[in-house]
């Protein structure tokens, strides 16, 4: 190598090793280090996430729903279903009844239905039973599928009678009319079947026309439950309704928390229910009055106890032993029934067999998914020939024509046609009209007004309270999208999973 090279390369290496050279390395080496920050920094800053944790107030129901109009939740349209159009025919509804007198619950200025949000998340598709049909365009579509001529008559009968349960809530948010007074002690079921027929037409308290009504009653059948979950005659000792009671209000509330998800609507539901699920006979199943364990079963307080458990468990209650309970219950009813098919109103050897109580138990069934069982075959059989009459009804018609209506909708074909001409026509004819908000849109029962009785001339009991039979005619006029038939298939639908972090929901 050249001399001179090596000489340059010496002075190099004393220079870089000296204290000037020492000062060049430092200061190159924190250049690049501020480089090397600088550039992850700006990395960083194309990938940051900024997450703002929230804390939402709680607020009052009126002031979160003010401006929120109810979600449509609409099935697939089918195109060969013209939905009817609906004239209610109806004068401008008079201005509500002055309840001031009325008596108000202490614990009614200090109820809130609250939410700590309302989810904007709405669920579609969902399966046959769900009430995904109840408004807009799914509602129209389902009368113009299963109500035949009749539908849109009945839908107008439907409006009427809305306007009714509007006109004439108590001043304490409940409905009862029992020979022009308030009866305390039934007070909440009736408030309860009233708010039933508001949800069924799709009616919460988001509705723009009804969200006060329905929030009013809401909260007064809140009111009325205790810390145990127990309802207002329901903690009247000895009282044969208290338990027909306590299934009825759980109904209403399981529905009302289904279509609303208000939260403190889900407390109220689980205590509820789990009265219902403590209060079931075991080992063989069945209900009897004030909840007693052994002896005497009751297919009509059965019934009501299956309604409100199978809405609870849609609304996803997850009270322990629920669904077994259910099942347990489908047990003890079929016990009742006898060789025609018919089944019992109780297990008592003298008590009679009669299509009331049959419709009842093939409901209770085909609700629980065992439209296919035999029992429920042999039921609808023997219900072939029932006939919906005004001026011949039934014992306790209102009640039984509510239950038929359902069992033979459920079972389809030429048996709902046949039901749907005759009882349709029957219903709507026979609606009050007059210049009285009192009685405009009501109904009286048919068992309350004749003696051609074709089980013997008893009337129905609670027959002449207007919000016992408005309640119970309603239910059953709105049965075209209330739920879907039990034999409608489930349209199933392949989801291809795109992300291993997708979120499994389960549905109820």
């Amino acid at each position: 190598m050249d001399i001179s090279i090596k000489g340059l390369y010496k002075n190099a290496a004393e220079f870089l090793a000296g204290p000037i050279g020492s000062i060049v390395i430092h200061v190159v080496v924190l250049l690049a280090a501020g480089l090397l920050l600088a550039t992850t920094m700006n990395k960083k800053k194309e990938t940051e996430i900024e997450v703002q944790v929230v804390e939402i107030d709680e607020k009052q129901l009126d002031e979160e729903l003010e401006d929120l109009k109810p979600p449509e939740d609409l099935p697939d349209m089918v195109d060969t279903v013209t939905p009817p159009d609906v004239d209610i025919d109806m004068d401008i509804p008079q201005e509500p009844q002055d309840f001031s007198a009325a008596p108000v619950m202490d614990t009614m200025t200090e109820l809130n239905i609250a939410s700590d949000a309302i989810s904007p998340i709405v669920l579609k598709g969902l399966q046959a039973g769900q009430t995904s049909q109840r408004s807009g365009d799914g509602r129209a579509a389902s009368i113009g599928a299963y109500g035949g001529a009749w539908g849109a008559a009945a839908e107008a009968a439907v409006l009427r009678a809305l306007r009714w349960f509007k006109n004439n809530q108590g001043g304490d948010g409940g409905w009862s009319w029992v020979d022009g007074k308030k009866e305390q002690g039934k007070r909440a079921a009736l408030t309860s079947l009233g708010i039933l027929a508001f949800l069924a037409h799709g009616e919460t308290p988001a509705s723009e026309e009804y969200g006060e009504t329905v929030t009013r009653a809401i909260r007064y059948v809140l009111a009325c439950q205790d810390a145990d979950g127990y309802f207002y005659s329901a903690r009247e000792k000895g009282s044969d309704a208290a338990a027909y009671e306590q299934a009825i209000c759980v109904y209403a509330l399981s529905e009302a928390y289904g279509m609303t998800r208000i939260p403190s609507l889900k407390s109220a539901m689980d205590k509820g229910t789990a009265i219902i699920v403590k209060g079931i006979q075991r080992p063989n199943g069945g209900y009897d009055y004030q909840w007693k364990q052994e002896g005497r079963t009751d297919i009509s307080l059965g019934a009501w106890c299956v309604q409100a458990m199978k809405a609870a468990w849609m609304a996803g209650c997850t009270v322990p032993e629920l669904h077994d309970v259910m099942e347990l219950e489908l047990k003890s009813m079929k016990t009742h029934q006898v060789d025609s098919g018919h089944f019992k109103y109780s297990n008592a050897k003298s008590s009679p067999a009669y299509a009331n109580m049959t419709a009842a138990a093939v409901l209770s069934m085909q609700l629980l998914g065992h439209a296919d069982d035999r029992a429920v075959k042999d039921g609808l059989k023997a219900m072939a020939d029932e006939k919906c009459v005004w001026a011949h009804p039934q014992n306790w018609a209102m009640y039984g024509w509510y239950y038929i209506a359902q069992a033979k909708f459920h079972e389809g074909g030429a048996s709902w046609s046949k039901w749907n001409n005759m009882f349709a026509p029957q219903f709507v004819n026979n609606q009050m009209r007059s210049d009285d908000p009192k009685t405009d849109g009501a109904w009286r029962s048919a068992g309350a007004t004749t003696k051609d009785n074709i089980d013997g001339g008893a009337k129905e009991d609670w027959g002449e309270d207007y919000a016992y039979t408005t309640a119970l005619a309603t239910l059953t006029l709105t049965v075209y999208y209330r739920f879907l038939p039990t034999y409608k298939p489930v349209e199933i639908k392949t989801v291809d999973q795109t992300s291993d972090t997708d979120v499994e929901i389960e549905i109820f």
